[in-house]
């Protein structure tokens, strides 16, 4: 399947097996047999190839649901659209997730979806010139940083790096670039630095005119670098449906692990990539549909810590958890 800027379910055949498969003693199937549809909002980049291939796979469908993936540039472009209902369930940055509560909107987390690797390499990291003389995260103040969302996760990690570092986190520039603008952006010289997940990294660092800086993500250890997040509303009005989302995402986040040939496919083909670069990707991440609350709230205490929010944003009832 290629990715396009919308992708949706479904065929007649795949729908005729999901139905055959679901039977009314099946509590996550749709009671009345129909499918339930539901949009789910994704960025296109590697990590999410999990959500096209539960598609493929017909697994949201054993749930009772008919999912469609809209891709869009970043988690905070979502919010309106999950707060209008033009989109159901979105998978993004927690970091932006977690602005949003702040500002007083009623969201809450239904699953856990991509966490990074507690060291060595990891499925995103900052890149910089190789002739650019920055060796370390404090070599950045005064930098100009290319992050894909400004006060989201990239920029609040990189922070927190140059910060542990030694160096001063407030003298660091960010500018909010599209993943693939950055590496254009960096080689005529109007950024220093970029941030950039699977494949952006990998293609990058192919040549001898950049280099890694390091993986900021890793400040905090298995850092969930998206979430699945639905609207208060939705909750209150049909838990049963988020439940069954619940459900879908672990079966597909299961699968997706276990299948390592499938998962290379989807990979490829979602991102229109080579083999060898969807080989890369699967290696630098880990996928579990089980909600990381505590590395949720350090994150909450990094963004009070530099002032992007005012007070934890984390309150009761936002883990969405049964």
């Amino acid at each position: 399947m290629k990715f396009k800027k919308t992708i949706s379910l479904t065929s007649a055949a795949l729908l005729v097996l999901s139905l055959s498969a679901c039977s009314n003693d099946d509590p996550d199937a749709a009671a009345d047999g129909e499918l339930d549809e539901l949009t789910v909002g994704i960025i296109p980049i590697a990590a999410y190839a999990a959500i096209p291939y539960g598609v493929d796979h017909g697994i949201f469908e054993e749930h009772g649901l008919d999912v469609t993936a809209q891709a869009s540039s970043g988690g905070a472009e979502m919010l309106p659209a999950l707060q209008t209902g033009d989109m159901d369930v979105v998978i993004g940055n927690v970091s932006n997730l977690l602005l949003a509560v702040d500002q007083g909107l009623d969201m809450r987390v239904v699953s856990g979806y991509q966490n990074s690797l507690p060291e060595g390499q990891d499925v995103n990291g900052v890149v910089v010139r190789a002739d650019s003389g920055i060796e370390t995260w404090a070599d950045l103040e005064g930098a100009e940083v290319a992050v894909n969302a400004l006060r989201g996760q990239g920029d609040l990690t990189i922070m927190e790096s140059v910060d542990q570092d030694g160096g001063d986190p407030e003298q660091v520039n960010f500018v909010e670039l599209n993943f693939p603008d950055m590496e254009s952006q960096l080689e005529r010289g109007n950024v220093d630095a970029v941030w950039l997940p699977e494949p952006f990294m990998h293609n990058a660092l192919q040549g001898d005119d950049y280099k890694l800086l390091g993986h900021p993500n890793q400040i905090v250890s298995g850092m969930p670098t998206v979430v699945s997040f639905v609207t208060g509303e939705l909750v209150d009005e049909d838990p049963e449906l988020v439940r069954r989302y619940q459900a879908a995402m672990d079966d597909v986040l299961t699968a997706f692990a276990a299948d390592e040939e499938g998962a290379m496919e989807a990979v490829v083909e979602f991102m229109d990539v080579s083999p060898e670069v969807a080989e890369i990707a699967s290696d630098l991440e880990t996928h579990d549909a089980a909600i990381p609350t505590a590395a949720i709230q350090q994150l909450a205490d990094l963004m009070v810590k530099y002032d992007f929010v005012e007070e934890d944003p984390i309150s009761e009832g936002f883990f969405f958890e049964e």
